[in-house]
């Protein structure tokens, strides 16, 4: 029995190598294809074009990054918070001009998520990042806060990105929303993580509640996301 039981200790750390290894030689061709896309959108001429294939690299390092963490974890699960403080990193390092100083703040954790959940997760949180600092704090504006905000209990995870940027319309509709990052953020809420999301202006007390403030003439943004997630 002691032997059986040494048997399968051996297995399963073997196989905890060999996913490791996986997610490490996954991580090392996405970053790759990013450089590759790089030295690509160096030779456009097209702003658009430039805008475009910037986008793609962000969106490839944000799964190398997941898998990058996953890498260096045992198991199936991987604490949240590790992926999202390089994450909020790199969109800093992306987004960040002179003009638009931009902080970043990250509270709680999230605890320990499954493998399939954090890769859409995360992309879904870098093109909300994205969002508020295009939308919220565009060239001039002078900058300002971007909190992420990380819960879960019983019901499964809830994440909150607020900003006290100059706000959305109130009428504002997430469905009919346009544009390319926000149709993958809509798709991959509904299809791959089977969770809700809203977006809305920012109440008073929703700015309050992570530390900001409303700034003449700037309502803020709440940006709320739940997902659902198994309990054995």
């Amino acid at each position: 029995d002691v032997s059986e039981l040494r048997r399968r200790d051996r297995m399963i750390l073997s196989r905890d190598a060999t996913i490791r290894e996986i997610h490490h030689r996954v991580k090392n061709n996405l970053q790759t294809i990013s450089s590759l896309l790089r030295l690509q959108g160096r030779r456009l001429e097209s702003d658009e074009a430039k805008a475009a294939v910037a986008e793609s690299v962000r969106r490839i390092r944000t799964i190398a990054l997941v898998h990058e963490t996953l890498s260096r974890e045992a198991g199936d699960e991987v604490a949240f918070i590790e992926v999202v403080r390089p994450l909020l990193r790199l969109v800093e390092e992306g987004l960040q001009s002179p003009d638009r100083p931009i902080h970043f703040t990250v509270v709680g954790d999230g605890g320990r998520l499954d493998a399939t959940v954090v890769t859409p997760l995360s992309v879904v949180l870098t093109e909300l990042l994205q969002n508020a600092i295009d939308h919220g704090f565009p060239e001039g504006s002078g900058g300002g806060n971007v909190v992420v905000s990380l819960g879960s209990d019983e019901s499964g995870l809830s994440i909150r990105v607020v900003d006290d940027g100059r706000g959305i319309p109130a009428d504002f509709d997430l469905g009919s929303a346009k544009g390319l990052g926000l149709s993958i953020v809509r798709t991959l809420v509904t299809t791959e993580l089977d969770g809700m999301i809203e977006m809305r202006p920012a109440t008073s007390a929703e700015l309050d509640a992570v530390g900001l403030a409303a700034r003449p003439g700037q309502t803020g943004t709440v940006i709320r996301l739940t997902v659902p997630l198994a309990r054995d």
